[in-house]
C-alpha cells in the first residue's frame, strides 16, 4: 500500500504532521514545525526511527545525548530509547522514517 494524499494535520499550534509515503514495513511521515515547537519526549516499543533535519534547526535528545541538529543532519532513535525534539527556528522541518509502520499516523 502506498499512499501520498494523506492530508496534513495539525498536532498543536506549533507543530504539523504528514505521512509522505507508507508500506508494509516502513513508513515516511514529514514533521513541521515553528520556533518553540516540541517532539516531546518519548520512546517506541516496536518502531526504530530516522530522522533526516530538511530545513531548519533541532535541539534533539536521543537516550542521555543532547545535540543540536540542522540542515542535512541525521539522527536514529532505537527501540525502546527516550527521544524528542525542540525546534530552533520557525519553518523547521524533520522527515523521519519508522519501520514498522506507524498505524496510529493512519
Amino acid at each position: 500500500m502506498n499512499n501520498t494524499n494523506l492530508p496534513c494535520i495539525q498536532l498543536t499550534d506549533k507543530t504539523t504532521r504528514r505521512v509522505i509515503s507508507y508500506g508494509e514495513d516502513l513508513m515516511l511521515v514529514e514533521f513541521g514545525f515553528k520556533k518553540g515547537g516540541i517532539g516531546q519526549p518519548h520512546s517506541h516499543d516496536e518502531h526504530e526511527q530516522i530522522g533526516y533535519v530538511a530545513q531548519g534547526s533541532f535541539e534533539l535528545i536521543v537516550g542521555e545525548e543532547k545535540s543540536i541538529i540542522k540542515r542535512g543532519d541525521t539522527y536514529y532513535a532505537p527501540r525502546k530509547t527516550l527521544h524528542g525534539v525542540v525546534a530552533l527556528e520557525d519553518d523547521s522541518i524533520l522527515i523521519d522514517a519508522f519501520t514498522p509502520i506507524r498505524k496510529d499516523f493512519l
